[in-house]
C-alpha cells in the first residue's frame, strides 16, 4: 500500500477500481475534499433548518463516494447516520452526525495533499 492513502481501507480493491491509475486517484480524493470540505458547516444547517431530505441526500451522496474510494471511516459513520435520516429519526442524530463529521475532519487532516 501507498503510505500516502492510510485513510484508505482497501486501497487494492480501489486501485483495482481505477486501473493502477494513481494520478486518477489523487484527482478523485482531491475533487472529495474540495466537494465535501465544508459539510460540517453545510450539514449543520440543514439540520437546524429541518431541511432533512437535503441532509439526508448530502450524508447519502457522501456514503457512496466515499464508499467507491474505500475511506472506510467515513463510510461507515455516513451508514449509521444516513440510516437515522432516512427512518425520519432527525432529533436523535446528534451522536450519529458528529461521529460522521469527526471523521471526515480526520480525513482532510490526513490528505497529503
Amino acid at each position: 500500500m501507498d503510505e500516502m492513502f492510510v485513510f484508505i481501507d482497501d486501497y487494492q480493491g480501489v486501485m483495482e477500481r481505477l486501473g493502477g491509475n494513481t494520478a486518477l486517484l489523487r484527482k478523485l480524493l482531491a475533487k472529495f475534499r474540495d466537494s465535501y470540505l465544508d459539510t460540517r458547516l453545510e450539514l449543520g444547517t440543514l439540520l437546524r433548518e429541518s431541511r432533512y431530505e437535503e441532509a439526508h441526500r448530502l450524508v447519502h451522496t457522501i456514503k457512496g463516494v466515499s464508499g467507491n474510494l474505500g475511506i472506510g471511516s467515513v463510510y461507515q459513520t455516513a451508514v449509521a447516520l444516513d440510516i437515522h435520516l432516512k427512518a425520519g429519526n432527525f432529533e436523535t442524530v446528534e451522536a450519529e452526525t458528529t461521529a460522521f463529521l469527526d471523521s471526515l475532519d480526520s480525513v482532510f487532516r490526513e490528505f497529503p495533499f
